[in-house]
């Protein structure tokens, strides 16, 4: 229902905004760090529910996915990479108890490793985008400009939708609602932008948001594609009108990788500084 949706919204937002507010200057951003650490785990503890049935196996992937997001997040990249090859590692050495087939052994050391880098790799570009020089307004820039493309999609291909996008993976989306998607999430780059990031050219903000939205909705008909294989509707129930948490960042976490670049390429050509 709608009035849930709000309610959800205005308990979620402002403390996403507080926290990314109050990590500037701070040692590694921590408030934000944290709240993506947190993030990470409900992500994960969705993900591996839909395909693991073992307790013991999804806490071990929880564990793996808080380990991965620390990792990359925190360590140089020197360390970080050969830390999460360990993790990834220890994704198959986690299987290897047991009197079960292979093939399930395979496919559950399979699920445990892309679940892991999956939540917990991709959300760890937005820690490591928060400590670029004014990185906090490129991460609110990515965050909106998912958003508006996801707003934007949906009122576009319910106003003018006729032809599916990827009826197999999501019959309801449409190729109007996705380039309607694709231009709020342009559009809205371009605003913030020119709002928040003085000297940052229209071209490059536009890019950005261009890049951001399409990984955006990638990423959520990815996660389409993960629920349909697992047949649920929902990740989950933890945010009343929602859905899951990975339900509302599936878009978020595809956009954060690249939304790194952009704002580390703005910093190192000295784009807006």
């Amino acid at each position: 229902m709608l009035w849930k949706r709000i309610a959800t919204a205005a308990i979620l937002v402002p403390l996403l905004v507080a926290s990314i507010l109050s990590s500037v200057g701070r040692p590694e951003g921590w408030p934000f760090l944290l709240l993506c650490a947190v993030a990470a785990a409900l992500c994960a503890e969705e993900a591996f529910r839909m395909f693991l049935h073992s307790a013991r196996d999804r806490a071990g992937g929880i564990a793996l996915a808080v380990l991965v997001f620390f990792s990359a997040a925190l360590l140089p990249g020197s360390f970080g990479v050969p830390a999460v090859l360990v993790c990834v590692l220890l994704s198959a050495f986690h299987v290897l108890p047991g009197s079960a087939q292979p093939a399930e052994k395979v496919r559950r050391a399979v699920t445990l490793c892309l679940g892991a880098v999956y939540v917990g790799g991709l959300l760890s570009t937005y820690p490591r985008t928060l400590l670029l020089p004014r990185g906090e307004h490129w991460v609110f820039l990515g965050i909106l400009a998912v958003a508006a493309g996801d707003t934007m999609a949906y009122f576009t291909g319910r106003a003018i939708g006729r032809r599916k996008l990827a009826p197999a993976v999501s019959p309801s989306k449409t190729v109007e609602g996705a380039v309607g998607g694709l231009l709020g999430s342009v559009g809205c780059s371009i605003l913030y932008a020119h709002g928040f990031l003085p000297g940052v050219p229209a071209g490059y903000a536009a890019v950005a948001g261009a890049a951001v939205g399409i990984f955006g909705q990638a990423g959520d008909l990815f996660e389409s594609l993960i629920k349909r294989a697992a047949g649920v509707k929902d990740s989950g129930t933890i945010l009343p009108g929602h859905g899951g948490i990975l339900d509302r960042a599936d878009g978020i976490l595809a956009a954060g990788p690249v939304l790194y670049l952009f704002a580390a390429l703005s910093s190192l050509a000295g784009v807006g500084a």
